[in-house]
């Protein structure tokens, strides 16, 4: 039996591996899902309270990522009641993404296994493949990107007409989700279209042209939307090079690039990797331990038998090829962000560069090791242990979801408790945005409570009450900022995080622009300093 499994690659099994080791990074506390943020919203409160017409069409939700939002209400809600069914079902859609990438590459370069380990379980793509909010647009995106590629090449290697349809309407999918999928897509089908045609498919090759056409229907699609619901579609609105203030945007898109994928990479993975160690000391599963290791087992397995394969003859490219292309692949959904009036690099934006950075290190490797006798067995073992160190540091961000989830949802059971009437808009006093002690990584949204913002927390709140006219409430962090005066609002609550409870308070005025925060028995809790149409909450006697 082991020598018929080994015998011959099977694409299955490596479907299957891949998709077992994604999954298993978001199952150490269980088969639970966390939810965050827009998670509220988009999966429950839009499906729950509302029509498709007035979330989708009068919102002008079709002016950008017409797919993503959709899909939302028609297709990811039915999972609110079990959400990590939808985690799975993403999650093998991105390792399905991933070997269809490999084989696309894999034509042309012989790429190996080290480019399915980066590229699936990089702790850096935590956000973009585990947040459904996020990942149910990254991950979509990415799997037509991967199957636009491969039915493209399909096109061009056997000419039977059947896969050229196939592949127009795939990468039209794509652009539909996500706006670097789109960016991306046109990159790699051009990629495969420029080596063809390099290869001798002249003809066949050119069709790689198609992808302007799609572009145009996309644009023309959501600007019809646009247009007609009066939204800006602010999320594609450019400033070219030669436009005014292109500097600021060109600098602000530089540093965020930089500051996620490097400093964002490198926490991620080395700070991630220790605090994951920590959390399975102090919450140890020994079933997540003994299943991770079976499966690194098996990849290295695999790795040390099939990575010797590669094309020969007319099929072999030079792997420095790879390099250009990796290069290339990892920039291009980038460049986006250097032409949009206010870029904002996120941490799920990266996992549309891993494609490329994983064809650049697969091949890399596989340079170095060209005269290794025992390549196979020193790539599995790599393979192996980078699987290991990125799944371990998985589990730290997980854990900052998981505790991030139970704060939410802490303080949500105790203010709808507390509120009991109609009391009009509520300002929730001490409410911190997250309680998280420690994280690998503080930016931009990247595990942030929903209890940091207004929308957010109306979108907690609503979801945890079941009422869509929950009052409006504004979370006011000790030591935070907020606009307006304390007297402005309906009704003030006081959360103890500790206790997790909530209790009424009153604004005493104390002197000009100053209020203490008292209970109703007199005790100051803070102190209220207000000021030209905003004010700052400071703990009592400082």
């Amino acid at each position: 039996m082991r020598g018929r499994l080994f015998h011959k690659e099977r694409p299955w099994l490596v479907f299957a591996l891949i998709f077992a080791l994604v999954l298993l990074r978001f199952c150490y506390y269980g088969f639970t899902y966390y939810p965050q943020l827009d998670d509220y919203i988009q999966l429950h409160n839009q499906s729950a309270y509302y029509s498709a017409k007035a979330v989708i069409l009068d919102m002008g939700l079709l002016s950008s990522r017409p797919l993503a939002s959709v899909m939302d209400y028609f297709f990811w809600s039915h999972f609110w009641s079990f959400l990590m069914a939808a985690v799975a079902l993403i999650s093998a859609m991105y390792a399905a993404s991933a070997c269809l990438f490999r084989r696309v590459w894999g034509e042309y370069f012989g790429t190996g296994y080290l480019f399915l380990v980066v590229y699936a379980l990089l702790p850096l793509g935590m956000e973009g493949t585990y947040w459904i909010s996020a990942s149910n647009r990254v991950v979509p995106s990415l799997f037509f990107v991967a199957l636009a590629m491969y039915l493209f090449q399909k096109w061009c290697r056997t000419g039977k007409v059947r896969w050229l349809p196939l592949y127009f309407i795939t990468q039209l999918i794509s652009f539909c989700f996500y706006e670097q999928g789109l960016v991306l897509s046109v990159t790699g089908v051009l990629l495969v279209g420029i080596i063809e045609f390099f290869r001798g498919n002249h003809k066949k090759s050119l069709f790689s042209l198609l992808t302007f056409v799609n572009a145009g229907i996309y644009f023309a699609f959501t600007g019809y939307f646009s247009t007609s619901t009066g939204q800006l579609g602010s999320r594609l609105k450019l400033t070219l090079p030669w436009q005014e203030g292109w500097d600021k945007v060109f600098f602000s898109a530089a540093g965020q690039t930089g500051e996620s994928f490097l400093i964002g990479g490198y926490k991620t993975l080395f700070r991630g990797f220790r605090r994951g160690i920590m959390c399975i000391v102090e919450n140890f599963n020994i079933l997540w331990v003994l299943v991770l290791i079976a499966l690194c087992a098996v990849l290295f397995l695999f790795a040390r038998r099939f990575t010797t394969e590669r094309p020969t003859g007319e099929a072999a490219l030079p792997r420095a090829w790879a390099l250009l292309v990796g290069f290339l692949m990892a920039l291009a959904p980038v460049t986006l962000f250097f032409v949009l009036s206010n870029p904002s690099v996120a941490l799920r934006n990266t996992v549309f560069s891993f494609c490329g950075i994983a064809l650049f290190l697969d091949a890399v490797w596989s340079m170095l090791l060209t005269k290794c006798s025992a390549r196979g067995v020193v790539t599995g073992a790599v393979c192996a242990a980078c699987a290991v160190v990125f799944s371990v540091a998985a589990v730290s961000e997980l854990h900052d979801y998981r505790a991030t989830t139970q704060s939410d949802q802490r303080a949500a059971r105790a203010i709808t408790s507390a509120v009991v009437g109609d009391e009009g808009t509520i300002a929730v006093l001490n409410l911190e945005p997250n309680y998280l002690s420690e994280q690998n990584f503080l930016y931009h949204e990247h595990i942030h409570g929903a209890t940091e913002s207004t929308w957010a927390l109306a979108g907690l709140l609503s979801c945890a009450a079941d009422d869509p006219y929950f009052p409006a409430a504004t979370p006011v962090p000790m030591g935070g900022r907020y606009t307006g005066s304390l007297t402005e609002f309906g009704a003030l609550l006081w959360y103890d995080a500790r206790t997790g409870t909530v209790q009424s308070v009153m604004a005493v005025p104390a002197e000009e622009g100053t209020y203490e925060i008292q209970t109703a028995g007199g005790t100051i809790l803070a102190i209220a300093q207000e000021e030209n149409g905003a004010g700052s909450l400071m703990p009592a006697g400082s």
